[in-house]
């Protein structure tokens, strides 16, 4: 299911062999949480899907250190933003290496690319699409969409979100590229010290990194409208091509009390607390368990289920006989089935309810291991083989 046609879509890479694949990562000022895990675990298995269907994927999971947020808690830590993010970051891909999120080829950073933001802007600039209104500049957002790419919202529509309150914007969904700042962390830039905007740190980290337009952008639910939209704006202008991004992926929300789980709420649980109860594997089936575009209510209960399911299927895996055997057909056909439900929809959940009965009927057969191979691995759980 595609954000931005609003159906089951088949996804067609460009080059018809690489998939080039950007997910908005972390802003790195505080320790991974459950909300995070839910969109980096259904991603993780997409990547692991289409590479075991032999496509090459370049996958960007780039993490945020230009943000407000870093800012105030580096100056609560008395440490430079950067020393902060450093820590941050190394924890975050730290915690994702226990989880078996081990997919991302790359975990850019966004203050690394100072230079490249404003030779971006000068071109813009150049080409009339954006322009300065006293040290601040703006893209057009006009020149190059009537509407909301990917959320799908008219013009009016977003008109009437009005992003920021900036004086002599030329519309109000016109957003920043570049804003003047004195104070730090602030960088020198044509138009004075400043500090480039947040859709524009994405779009040139993956210039960077895919060296043109991807193929697939994802990230959570919250960030279709305005930041999705204005990526995909921003990138078509960058490369010169419409759609920017084919295909745009979003996850659902993560409730804890019915309730988004959010920093600003007091809910946040954080991924660290939970590995200390529970193995990643049950962290992981747990969350490819639930409908990946649905809200799902976190709760500790199912987590317990979910251990004493890996348990389980961790001992039959061990237990597996180690001679040839050929499966029954009914056995072929299920593992047939798993893949089906990948196929369709990415449904995860389908699929994991498979994978358990496929296991248990591996287990009454002796069935070589190695039958099971593939499914761990584009479920992540190889590790349980161990």
């Amino acid at each position: 299911y595609t954000t931005n046609y609003r159906k089951l879509t088949e996804i067609i890479p460009r080059s018809k062999i690489t998939f080039n694949i950007q997910v908005c990562g972390p802003t790195v000022y505080d320790e991974l949480h459950l909300g995070h895990l839910k969109t980096f675990f259904f991603f993780d298995v997409l990547v692991r899907f289409l590479r075991n269907l032999n496509y090459n994927v370049k996958f960007c999971l780039n993490f945020t250190d230009i943000d407000e947020n870093v800012f105030e808690k580096a100056n609560e830590e008395g440490c430079p933003f950067n020393v902060l993010a450093d820590k941050i970051s190394k924890n975050t891909i730290s915690i994702l290496e226990k989880l078996n999120i081990n997919t991302p080829n790359f975990f850019p950073r966004s203050s690394n690319y100072i230079k490249e933001y404003i030779l971006q802007i000068k071109k813009l600039l150049s080409q009339g699409l954006a322009y300065n209104v006293n040290g601040n500049i703006f893209f057009e957002f006009n020149k190059i969409y009537d509407r909301g790419p990917v959320s799908g919202f008219d013009k009016s529509t977003l008109y009437d979100l009005r992003f920021d309150s900036y004086i002599g914007k030329r519309a109000p969904i016109d957003f920043l590229l570049w804003f003047k700042c004195n104070s730090e962390p602030n960088w020198d830039s044509p138009w004075g010290l400043g500090r480039p905007g947040w859709h524009l740190q994405d779009v040139v980290i993956a210039h960077e990194m895919f060296k043109g337009p991807h193929d697939i952008h994802g990230g959570a639910i919250e960030l279709v409208c305005p930041h999705h939209d204005f990526i995909e704006t921003l990138g078509a202008a960058i490369e010169g091509i419409k759609p920017y991004v084919p295909y745009w992926v979003h996850t659902c929300i993560l409730t804890i009390s019915g309730k988004k789980m959010s920093k600003s709420l007091g809910n946040i649980v954080y991924v660290n607390e939970i590995l200390k109860r529970f193995s990643p594997e049950t962290i992981r089936i747990y969350f490819l368990s639930y409908p990946w575009d649905e809200p799902t209510e976190f709760s500790i209960d199912q987590l317990e289920v979910f251990e004493d399911i890996i348990k389980d299927i961790k001992y039959r895996i061990y237990n597996l006989s180690l001679s040839p055997s050929n499966p029954p057909d009914y056995l072929i056909e299920m593992k047939k089935q798993f893949f089906r439900h990948l196929f369709n929809g990415m449904c995860t959940s389908k699929a994991v309810e498979l994978f358990i009965s496929l296991v248990k009927e591996c287990s009454k057969h002796h069935i070589n291991p190695s039958f099971l191979e593939d499914v761990l691995t584009v479920l992540g759980l190889e590790t349980l083989k161990s």
